[in-house]
């Protein structure tokens, strides 16, 4: 899985996301109510994952 940089938090570290946004872009797409993704809800979708991950 490559990491992807997507901005820098308040303490000017770069915030990474470990999962392959196009491969959740193509599932959130396999949806057939979903015409087009923002990449503000591919993020979020992403970092709601990784924590579903962690927690359980």
């Amino acid at each position: 899985m490559a990491d992807v940089v997507v901005g820098k938090d308040k303490g000017g570290e770069q915030r990474l996301i470990s999962l392959p946004l196009s491969r959740i872009r193509v599932i959130m797409k396999s949806s057939p109510e979903v015409s087009s993704i923002n990449q503000e809800a591919l993020v979020l979708t992403a970092k709601a994952t990784i924590y579903y991950q962690r927690r359980f």
